[in-house]
C-alpha cells in the first residue's frame, strides 16, 4: 500500500473510474422502463430530498436540471420537510422527488419522505441509494434505485457521493432527452482516469501551506454545491475549519476574516469565468493564498491567483461538475494527512453520532 494512513481512502480513490463505469450500467439498465415512465408523467418540476453531504449533491443536481431542462428545481432537506406545515414548493405543478439516501442516514431521509407524503400526496417519489438493498419503507417511493457498488469501507463514505450525482446527471438526461449530455457523461469514467494521477499530484501541492488556518471555497451556480461538499468533507474528516459561499457574493464582506493563512479555492465556471476572475484578483487584498480550479488557464488566469489546477477534461461546464469533486477530495486528504489524521478513520468522529429516538416536527 502506499500509505498506512488513508491506505482505503486512496485505494477507493483509484478505484473511481471502474465504480463511475458500473453506476452508469445500473442507470442504463433501467433507462428504458424509466425514460417511458417519465415522459407519461410530464412532470414540471424536480426536488432532491436528502440530508448531511447528500445534500450538497442535490444542491448540484437541482442547478443542472434547471439549467439543462429548464424545469423548476431544488434541492431540500429531509429535516426541513419535517419542519413545515406545507411542501417546500407548489404542488400544484406535477412533481418528481427525488430521494438521496445511504445506510447511515436511512433513517432521517424516511421520516422526511413520510412527511413528504402527507404534505404531497400526489408527488412521485423514486430514490437513489447506496447499499444492498433499498432502505424506504415500501410505498413510499415508486421505485428504487440501488448502488452497491458505492458502499465503500471507510468509516465516513464520502466517495459514494460522486456516483450519486453521476446517477442525477443521468436522470436529467433521461428527463430532457438530451443524448449529448448521456453520451458526455459516459465518457467521463475514461476521462477521470486519464487525469487522476495528475489532479492528485497537483491537489497536493495546493493545500502545502506553513500555517493554514481556515479554507474558504467559492462556486457558481452548480458548483456551489461541489464547493459545500469541500467545505463539508474538510470540517467533518480533516477537522479544519473550511465555509463555502456563492462566489460573487463573498465579495460582499464575507472576506473580512481571511488573512494569510486562509486558502481561497475559486471553482471557475464558463459563465461567471470573467466576474469570477475579477473577484479573486481583487481578493490578493486580503493576503489570503488564493486558488482557483478551471478547465485551462487561458486569458492569462494564472495571473489572477496565486496556484492553478488546470483540469483540461474537454467536457462542458455541466459535466466538468462532477470531475471537481475528486479533485476536492484529493484535497481533503491531504489536509488530513498534514494534521496527522487518518482519512480513513478520523480519531474525532469516534464518538457516535447523536441519534434520534423519534421523528421530530409538526405532527
Amino acid at each position: 500500500m502506499l500509505y498506512r494512513k488513508g491506505s482505503i481512502f486512496f485505494n477507493e480513490m483509484q478505484d473511481q473510474p471502474k465504480v463511475w463505469r458500473k453506476v452508469l450500467e445500473t442507470m442504463a439498465s433501467k433507462s428504458a422502463s424509466m425514460v417511458e415512465w417519465i415522459r407519461k408523467q410530464n412532470f414540471g418540476q424536480v426536488v432532491y430530498v436528502s440530508t448531511s453531504d447528500f445534500y450538497n449533491i442535490g444542491l448540484s443536481a437541482a442547478k443542472i436540471t434547471h439549467l439543462v431542462s429548464g424545469l423548476n428545481s431544488l434541492a431540500v432537506t429531509a429535516s426541513e420537510l419535517m419542519f413545515g406545515r406545507r411542501p417546500p414548493y407548489d404542488a400544484r405543478i406535477r412533481t418528481l422527488v427525488v430521494v438521496l439516501s445511504a445506510p447511515e442516514i436511512a433513517q432521517e431521509i424516511g421520516w422526511g419522505v413520510e412527511r413528504l407524503k402527507q404534505l404531497d400526496p400526489k408527488a412521485q417519489i423514486i430514490a437513489f441509494e447506496v447499499g444492498e438493498s433499498a432502505s424506504l419503507e415500501e410505498g413510499l417511493a415508486i421505485t428504487s434505485i440501488v448502488f452497491p457498488e458505492l458502499k465503500g469501507k471507510m468509516k465516513i463514505p464520502i466517495l459514494s457521493a460522486n456516483g450519486i450525482l453521476l446517477a442525477c446527471m443521468t436522470l436529467v438526461g433521461w428527463i430532457c432527452g438530451k443524448q449529448v449530455l448521456l453520451n458526455e457523461l459516459n465518457s467521463l469514467p475514461e476521462i477521470l482516469g486519464a487525469h487522476l494521477k495528475d489532479w492528485q499530484v497537483k491537489a497536493q501541492q495546493i493545500v502545502l501551506m506553513d500555517k493554514l488556518s481556515n479554507i474558504v471555497f467559492l462556486g457558481s451556480g452548480p458548483f456551489e454545491g461541489v464547493a459545500k461538499e469541500a467545505a463539508y468533507l474538510i470540517s467533518r474528516v480533516a477537522g479544519l475549519p473550511s465555509t463555502s459561499n456563492y462566489f460573487i457574493e463573498y465579495r460582499h464582506g464575507y472576506y473580512g476574516y481571511a488573512t494569510n493563512q486562509t486558502l481561497i479555492v475559486g471553482m471557475v465556471s464558463n459563465t461567471f469565468r470573467v466576474v469570477e476572475e475579477r473577484v479573486m484578483a481583487d481578493l490578493a487584498i486580503t493576503r489570503a493564498r488564493r486558488v482557483m480550479l478551471a478547465e485551462d488557464g487561458a486569458n492569462d488566469l494564472m495571473t489572477r491567483c496565486d496556484d492553478l489546477l488546470e483540469l483540461k477534461s474537454g467536457v462542458s461546464e455541466i459535466a466538468r461538475v462532477l470531475l471537481l469533486l475528486p479533485v476536492v477530495q484529493f484535497m481533503m486528504f491531504y489536509i488530513a494527512m498534514s494534521r496527522g489524521v487518518n482519512p480513513d478513520n478520523p480519531k474525532h468522529l469516534e464518538h457516535p453520532r447523536m441519534q434520534l429516538k423519534e421523528r421530530p416536527g409538526v405532527k
